[in-house]
């Protein structure tokens, strides 16, 4: 039996018999914990044997058996609980504490970066899991950081300065307005082993040849070893900051054979997933990546959506004219990004934009009356309250707007 179990057991026999030494038989304790009376001798010899308890045990018919307890279920929950902690179970951890309050404490005790065993460990409390890193797909912000630590592209983008960097390519040319030539490093290994091919490079970019963004890539082809062309429709001298986006990542060719690719992904990138479930994604440092080794060697996002605070994100506004110098912080909410299609009819309208970009505002929503829009609708932000409006929407021209807004059954007909 393990240990981990042979402790919850313990636990469940003290909580049974109130923590205090009693007379007993050894047929009471097997149905306390509904074993059988052999088992039940099993584990109180183990337990003795730890120097949890003692059994007296007594013969003859009628005569009880004397258990004392030397260990009390409550530190053993403990040591219990730390053993969890340590091996980041947890879920069990939740299951066996039971009290949030209890667990929330003792995650935020060991969060942060500590040292054991010689490697450098980062802890990080989370309130909702991370299921989908795949790229090219609809990821959030936090998936983007993630996947960047697992994946490749040719090139990279520095997220501090913006400037374009190597990557899996090491140099690249643009030989004609519409032809570009990148040349690759050898020796580039996956997290589960296999050596980077050009194959994979070229179904990789291939897959992203579906987005819009890279639609105008016309031919990917490699004329000699580790030597990459990409041929346009049209001249982008924005080309190689467009390859080092995520949707550009390198994956192997033979990702949509692996079982929960999108969760437990492989990629060439400085870090390895190693666990992603509903209460934990894990990464480690990839010993065998082609740049430099990460510094830190493990990082841990433990999810527990029901106990973790709120996120740790901040948001300051400040107005420019004098009635709007007071500054106010609150928590980062997060928000959403409206979109024109320029190519569509609508998407081309300015009329429609100009209306679309008033009636969205937080402002414009709280006042509106209709039942069925306030049921949908969201309260003014802090914005609006400092009197701030989006840039796009300058107050000068939001007074046309007001007056006279565009009709809605103009939309609605040219929509069809």
């Amino acid at each position: 039996m393990s240990s981990g179990r042979l402790q919850q057991q313990f636990i469940r026999l003290w909580q049974c018999c109130d923590g205090k030494s009693q007379e007993t038989t050894l047929n009471e304790l097997a149905e306390m914990l509904s074993c059988s009376r052999r088992h039940m001798r099993t584990l109180l010899n183990m337990m003795e044997s730890r120097g949890w308890l003692t059994w007296e045990a007594e013969a003859g018919r009628g005569k009880r058996s004397r258990l004392t307890f030397l260990y009390t279920g409550l530190a053993l929950q403990q040591q219990r609980a730390e053993d969890l902690l340590e091996q980041d179970r947890i879920d069990q951890l939740v299951q066996l504490v039971g009290d949030k309050a209890a667990v929330r404490q003792m995650l935020v005790s060991h969060l942060g970066r500590s040292f054991r065993q010689g490697r450098h460990i980062l802890r990080v409390l989370y309130y909702r899991p991370m299921k989908n890193l795949l790229p090219g797909s609809a990821l959030r912000r936090s998936e983007t950081h993630i996947a960047r630590q697992i994946f490749s592209a040719l090139t990279r983008v520095n997220e501090e300065n913006g400037e374009l960097e190597a990557d899996i390519a090491h140099h690249w040319q643009q030989l004609t307005p519409t032809h570009w030539r990148f040349f690759l490093r050898p020796g580039i290994h996956f997290h589960h082993g296999r050596e980077l091919e050009m194959a994979d490079v070229i179904a990789s970019l291939q897959r992203s040849n579906a987005l819009p963004l890279y639609s105008h890539i016309e031919r990917i082809e490699s004329p000699t070893a580790w030597t990459l062309d990409i041929h346009l429709r049209q001249p982008d001298r924005w080309l190689p900051w467009l390859l080092g986006q995520v949707p550009a990542m390198v994956l192997p060719q033979e990702w949509q054979t692996m079982n929960h690719f999108s969760s437990m992904p492989v990629g060439t990138g400085p870090y390895a997933v190693v666990r992603n479930n509903q209460n934990q994604l894990k990464i480690h440092a990839f010993e065998d990546y082609f740049g430099y080794r990460a510094l830190i060697d493990e990082v841990n996002v433990w999810v527990l959506p029901e106990i973790s605070e709120e996120p740790n994100g901040g948001l300051t506004l400040q107005g420019n004219t004098e009635s709007e110098k007071a500054v106010e912080s609150r928590l980062e909410e997060g928000c959403y990004y409206l979109l024109f299609d320029s190519r569509s009819p609508l998407g081309a309208n300015d009329a429609v934009r100009r209306w679309l970009s008033y009636l969205f505002q937080p402002p414009t929503c709280s006042t509106m009356r209709a039942n069925t829009t306030r049921a949908t609708g969201f309260p003014p932000t802090a914005c609006c309250r400092a009197g701030i409006t989006p840039a796009t929407t300058p107050a000068r021209s939001r007074r046309g707007w007001r007056q006279s807004p565009l009709p809605t059954t103009a939309i609605t007909s040219n929509i069809g």
